[in-house]
Order: structure tokens, then sequence, then C-alpha cells
């Protein structure tokens, strides 16, 4: 049985080839992401261990891991505390490292924002084994005005050797110093894609801000071990309430904290790749479908001649098997271009993916091969089950049992009950408060509901296919009514082959409809809210703006209304909350959703409150705010209005202007609204802004359309990412195409020479199956666009019940855009079915059958 089993799979290779190449991508997408994965993680650990080289210990402030390198709220240590390092026995050497904000000034004097990151200031240890970075060219700064930038920024801003280049200081002002040569610090995912520039540690401390140093690390002396250094520092007085780790573990800890990311990341992309596998999946099960129709009297044969129904059915998962086994291994060689096609993409979209060398473990091997083998053979179960139900006496010959279209009660039964389930989990979803589990919900509901659809295949697809193909019969005549009575003719082969790609549309389809209404929901609210055509901000975390900007803002004859937001951190009724102000101007024109009250009645004495905010205030409208000032005491405030700070920039309690400014005094405005004067062009009204705010570079202009359309530029990099990352299952669901017309093609040989005969020219015969495909592909399209914006439109409500505001958006153009897609799709995958038919000798085919 053994051979006979081989001698099948050798005359039936080409058959299966299709069905191999989706296994192959689909094992390759999922082999891709782990090789991805492996290869980031195994970067990181190289970058972080070169960071931590020759590092015997090392000393960071408390709470130092709870915020972002370079934040201006990062806690730091004192110079006396890299004094008392030195100062420990087993010290070699040691040194304080510096990381702040340094905002790098290009061409033009703007500041420099790579991925919206601030650049960043680093100091050059006087220990060279100490440094966390490596110089490529040039020399290291020796002098206060010398600089060396990371080798990315260097490239990106044509920087040359020997250059000035800018740095605005937190004042404004800003002071140049000379380039004397490039670093690199590898994937340190601390700092992403930021700009960086080492300076000389005490202009690093200067240009930076910072108080004192980020971490301070050390060399151990000779024949002193790093847990031993590690005791003696922790013994330190001065030291005790620092964090104190060894070499290993500063190298092992920061890995771990970037490999989460890339665990995200790739649990992300498995997600895509096991929708890839399943829609794989559907193509191997109409597969071994049709090849056990076209063997019934071999099947039959073997039974005759003593086969068992045990031994035909191993026979067949054993075909599996093998297929299985033989794509997969194909799939993880293709894995390793696709691992490198995956890097790429996700450069191109700005995802910072470390890059290196490509890692293929056992693991991956093992995993990849696994589930492709485990795949192919679950889905070959079911033809390889109906195989076994073949009589011996099909051997005789006769006719072929005619194929039914009759869709049995028990298939019916388990479409009602699942979809019924699955519109019961999605009503549910769209009912929660949490918009995360409603979200989970949905999903689960969804893929419920698609399992009725499943079952009900076979019922849909006679009925859309006729209405499908009214139109090209009247238009193509008899090859298009011939190919609609084809694609009608087995209604389970049809909705088994459509079924791969209407999983791809939908998914597509949803992603569209949701992304389309965030962006709809997001202009809509600034439209209502937030009316404002220009707003002033700092580039960098806790940058103001600077009274003598807001005042020549107001000076402007061109602009309006220009309304400083003040902004700062008070304990409120004993927790510690945002408070701050606006004017009342803007209050006039614009005003977040309202839950009690009107924000015009903020004056004096009075405050507004995040609705949110209320109970953990524990006050409520009429009641009174304790408000803790730095310069004018404890305010007592009555409540007078609620709001949602969902809907834009207000701190959680607003204060009236003058008690903001004479409890706090701020320095400058946290952000600044503006709008043109009336009767003033708009290219009038930005010059006039950017005239004010061009005497400090680190302030950001942002303009309303600006905004939007780098919202829109979001989305559709989103949408572009996703359709890139479902582009595999849809390629895989058109070979489910090409497949199934192919074996449909020999199938049908006989009966496409008596078209021949009877007068059906080659170019109406491919015109027919081509008109075949472009039917399935509009079913399997129409089918994913329906529930693509079903259970999208489902998740957009789970969003407006939770968020309290929203807006359902349908992108018409784009889903129309789908659907031609698709149906061209399907037309090109039968091309070269098509093509075979129409060269079949009509003599031969014949003679043949």
């Amino acid at each position: 049985m053994l051979r006979t089993t081989l001698a099948s799979l050798r005359y039936r290779a080409m058959r299966l080839a299709l069905s191999c190449l989706a296994i192959t991508a689909g094992v390759g997408f999922v082999a891709a992401t782990l090789i991805l994965g492996a290869s980031m993680n195994q970067a990181f650990y190289n970058s972080f261990a070169a960071g931590a080289r020759n590092v015997a210990a090392a000393v960071s402030p408390p709470g130092s891991k709870d915020v972002r390198p370079g934040a201006t709220s990062a806690p730091s240590l004192p110079a006396a505390a890299l004094t008392k390092v030195r100062a420990v026995p087993g010290v070699a050497a040691a040194t304080g490292r510096v990381v702040g904000q340094a905002a790098m000034v290009g061409a033009g004097g703007h500041v420099i924002s790579n991925g919206g990151r601030p650049g960043l200031g680093i100091n050059v240890s006087a220990d060279p084994q100490l440094r966390g970075f490596s110089l490529i060219r040039g020399h290291l700064p020796r002098a206060p005005d010398q600089v060396a930038v990371d080798t990315s920024t260097a490239a990106d801003e044509h920087f040359r050797i020997g250059q000035l280049i800018g740095f605005a200081t937190q004042g404004g002002a800003v002071r140049h110093f000379r380039l004397v040569g490039t670093i690199s610090l590898g994937v340190n995912h601390a700092f992403g894609n930021a700009s960086v520039a080492a300076f000389t540690t005490t202009t690093a401390l200067q240009v930076t801000g910072r108080p004192g140093y980020d971490q301070i690390v050390a060399r151990s002396a000779p024949g002193v071990s790093q847990a031993t250094l590690v005791e003696r520092l922790r013994a330190v007085p001065a030291l005790s309430g620092d964090q104190v780790q060894t070499g290993s573990q500063l190298a092992s800890s920061e890995a771990t904290a970037a490999i989460h990311f890339t665990s995200q990341l790739t649990d992300a992309i498995l997600i895509f790749a096991l929708i890839s596998l399943v829609v794989a999946a559907f193509v191997i099960f109409n597969t071994f479908t049709i090849l056990a129709a076209q063997r019934r009297r071999e099947l039959a044969l073997l039974r005759c001649v003593g086969a068992s129904r045990r031994q035909v059915f191993t026979g067949m998962l054993t075909e599996a098997v093998a297929v299985g086994v033989a794509a997969s291994a194909a799939g993880v060689v293709a894995g390793l271009g696709l691992g490198w096609a995956l890097e790429q993409v996700f450069a191109a979209f700005g995802v910072p993916v470390p890059t290196g060398s490509l890692v293929l473990t056992g693991q991956t091997i093992a995993i990849a091969l696994g589930t492709g083998v485990i795949v192919t053979t679950a889905a070959a179960v079911l033809p390889a089950r109906a195989s076994t139900r073949v009589p011996p006496v099909a051997a005789l010959g006769g006719p072929e049992p005619r194929v039914t279209r009759q869709v049995g009660w028990v298939r019916i039964g388990t479409a009602v009950v699942f979809g019924a389930a699955g519109l019961g989990l999605t009503y549910a979803g769209m009912q929660q408060v949490n918009g995360t589990a409603g979200f989970v919900q949905i999903a689960a509901g969804g893929c419920v509901f698609f399992v009725a659809v499943l079952a009900l295949g076979p019922l849909i697809s006679p009925p859309v296919t006729t209405f499908l193909g009214w139109l090209p019969g009247r238009l193509a005549g008899v090859p298009a009514r011939l190919a609609s009575a084809n694609a009608r003719r087995n209604p389970h082969r049809v909705a088994a082959t459509t079924a791969a790609l209407t999983i791809g549309i939908t998914l597509m389809t949803v992603f569209t409809v949701v992304a389309s209404s965030a962006q709809a929901s997001s202009d809509a609210t600034i439209a209502e809210h937030y009316p404002f055509g220009y707003t002033v901000a700092g580039r960098n975390g806790g940058q103001l703006v600077p009274p003598p900007v807001v005042s020549a803002l107001r000076r402007s004859p061109e602009l309006g209304l220009v309304a400083p937001l003040y902004a700062q951190n008070a304990k409120v009724n004993g927790d510690s909350v945002t408070v701050g102000a606006i004017s009342p101007a803007a209050l006039r024109v614009s005003s977040p959703p309202m839950t009690g009250g009107s924000l015009t009645d903020v004056r004096a004495g009075t405050a507004a409150v995040d609705s949110s905010m209320l109970r953990s205030l524990h006050t409520r409208l009429g009641g009174v705010l304790m408000v803790r000032t730095a310069d004018a005491g404890t305010l007592r405030l009555r409540v007078v209005a609620a709001f949602s700070t969902s809907e834009g920039p207000l701190p959680e309690v607003l204060l009236s202007l003058p008690d903001d400014l004479r409890g706090f005094q701020p320095h400058g405005a946290e952000l600044v609204f503006i709008n043109g004067r009336s009767g003033v062009s708009d290219a009038a009204a930005r010059a006039a802004v950017t005239s004010a705010a061009a005497a400090d570079p680190l302030l950001q202009i942002t303009t309303v359309a600006n905004y939007r359309s780098q919202l829109a530029s979001r989305v559709n990099q989103i949408l572009a990412l996703f359709s890139m990352l479902l582009g595999l299952a849809i390629l895989i669901a058109l070979l489910g195409i090409t497949n199934t017309l192919t074996l449909s093609v020999l199938e049908r040989t006989r009966e496409s020479a008596l078209l021949r005969a009877l007068g059906l020219t080659r170019g109406q015969l491919r015109g027919m199956l081509l008109t075949e495909a472009l039917l399935m592909a509009l079913l399997g399209v129409g089918l994913g666009v329906a529930l693509g914006a079903g259970f999208g439109w489902a998740i957009v409500h789970a969003f407006i019940k939770s968020s309290g505001a929203g807006l359902l958006s349908v992108p018409f153009t784009r889903i129309a855009l789908y659907v031609a897609i698709g149906a061209a799709a399907g037309v090109l995958a039968a091309v070269l079915p098509a093509r075979r038919a129409a060269r079949t000798s009509v003599v031969s085919a014949m003679a043949e059958a």
C-alpha cells in the first residue's frame, strides 16, 4: 500500500504543485516571523552586551526604570555619588553617563526630530573601556566646542566632519559646536531612531540641562568579581537608596526590556501568518476533495484487490503528510527570504526594527515544519474519510455519481447554531462599556459567525453566482452562460474555493472601515471642539512657550484669537493631578463635551473638573476643591462644571486664568491656540505665527490642515501595512482558484472537447473559464466585503459605546477598489488553466475519454 501511495504521488505531482506552493507560502510566513523575532532578539542582546562591555557594576537612581531615557523628569545621580563609587575598594575605574534632550538644529534653522522623538545628548567617558558606543569616523570630542553625532543623522542631514552644528538650549538660544566624528550606538532600543550627539561630560550636562548623571558604571580591579564589587557598593551608605547591579544584569535587563517590544511585534505578525495558514488549509482541503473525486475508480479498484477502508484512509493521509513535509521544508527556506523582506517592509514604515544577520534556529525549523505538516494533514482528513466510502463496485465503470446540490439539514442546523452564537457574541461586544472586552467579543463573534457562512456556502453560492452571471451572460453570450452554469454545477467545491478569498477580503474591509471611522471621528472632534487654525508648543517634553513669544503673537495684526493654555501638576484634595487654565476667549469659541455646567462659568474662585475625576477627588458639581499652589498657598474653589478630557488637551482640573497665574506664576504656556484675524489669508496668518515663534527654535507650529494630513497619512500607512501582511493570504487564496480551475480542466477534458466539436472556438473556451474564475472571485470578494463592513460597523459601534463619541465612515471608493482588484486577480488566476484547456487537441481529448 505504501508503494502504491508513493507511485500515486509521483503520478500526480503536478496536480499537487499549487497546493504545495500554498503551504510553502503559509509556512514561509510563519518561519519568516520566527526568524525575524530571533534575529531582532540577537541584535538587541549583542547591542546591550556591547553597551555593558567591561562594566562590572552599574549604579542607577531609584525610579529610573519607569522613565524613558532622555526624559526631563528622569531622576539623576549627583557628582558626589561618582566620587563615592571611585573610592570603593576594588573599583579600577568609574564614570558617569549622561542622557538628556539635545535639540539639534538642521538646515533652515529647524530642530531635527526623527520619528517624533527629540534629539538626545550623551557624554564621552574619560575611560575608553566604559564607553557604550563605537567611534566610526574622526575622533571623539576633546574640547567644550566639539561634538560627535550618530552615523544615521550625519548621513540623513549630509553633515561633514569639520562643519558647525547648532543645538538649541532650554532658553531657546542656539549654541554651535564643531563636528569632529561620527559614532554608532548599535540597535539600542532606549535611543530608538532619535538623533544622538556626544559631548564632553561638562558640555553634555550644560546642553541637556541634566542636574547629574543618569547612570554610573565601574570596572573592577583584577581578581574582584562582579558580585563582590556589587556587594561593596551596596554597603556604601550614600548609595543605599540606589539600584546597584552587575554588568551582566545590566545587559540582560536592558535587553529583556527591549525584547518585550520584539515579542509584541512578532506576536502581531504571527496572527497574519496563521491567517495565511488557515487560507492554505482551505486550498489543501479543496485539492484533496477534487483528487478524491477524480480517483474514484482507482480507489474502488484498490478496494476490489483487498485494500481495507483503513488502508485507503491511511494512504490518503500519507500523501498529505508527504506533501506537508516537502512544502514545509521549502517554506523554511523561503522564510529566510521573507524574513529579510519583512525587515525591509517595517523599516519602510518607520518601525524601529534592528538590522543584522538572520538567525535560523532549530526551534524555528521544528515549529515551521510541524505547523505545516499538521495543517496539511488536518485539512486532508475529511477528503480521506470521504474516499473510504467509495464502493468496490465503482471499479466496474458506469456513470459518475451525480454531484448533489442539496444542503442537508445537519449543515443548516449547524449554520443556524453558529450563526446565532456569532451574532449573540457580536451584540454582547457592541454593548460593552470596556472597549477592549468589546473588541474581543466581536472578534470571537466574527470567527463563530464565519463558521456559519462556511456551512451555508453551498446554499449561498448558486443564487449569488446566477445573479453575478446575468450581466456577463447578456453581454458575452453562450460562453458566459456556460461559465455561470459551471460555477453552479458543484456548489460545495465553489464554496470551499471562495472561502479562502473571503477571509482575506473580510479582514481588509474590517481594517478599512475601522481606520476610516477613526480618522473621520478625529476630524469631526477637531472641527467641533477645537476650531483653531494653529498651535504653538515645545518640541521636547516639558518645553514651554515663553511669555515673549506669546506677547509677540498677541501683537501681530494678522492674528485674532491667541489663547495660551497653562498646565502644571498640583495636589487637589490630596491627590496629584494636572491643573491649568486657558483664556476665556478660547472657551467662547470651543468647548469639550460637557457632562454638567458650562466652562464659561469658570471665574475666580471656581473650577471645572474632568468628569472621570470627580469620584477620585471626592467631589461633585457644586462641591469644593482644595488646590495647593506654589505661590498662593491653598485655594478653595467651587466646582461649577464637568467635562471630558478624552476629546482634547485640557487639564484634569481647569482653573480660572487669574487663579492659575496667581497660584503658580508659570514660566510659559504649555500650548498656544491661534486663529487668524477675519479677512486675513491663511498664508499671511501662518507667516505671522512663524515670525513670532522664530525666536525660539525649540517651538513647533502645527496647523489643523497639517494635523489632518498627518493623520490621513498614518491611516493610509496602517492600511498599506495591513494590506501587505494580508496580501500573502489573498495570494494563497488566488492560488486556490487557479488550482481548482486547473483540476477542473483535467476533470472536464471530454466536455471541453465536445464543446469545441460543437463549434466553441479556442477564444470562447478561454473566455468561458476566465468568466468562471471571475464569478468565483466576485462571490468571494462580495461575501468578504459584506462580512467586513458588518463587523467593522460593530467594532466602531462598540468604540462609540465605550468612549461616548465617534463616527462611522465607510470608504466606498477604497472598498470598490478592493472589489476591482479581487475580480482582476481572479481573472489572472485563471489565465494558465484557460490557456491549457484551449490548447488541448479535440481528437486526443475525445480519445482519452
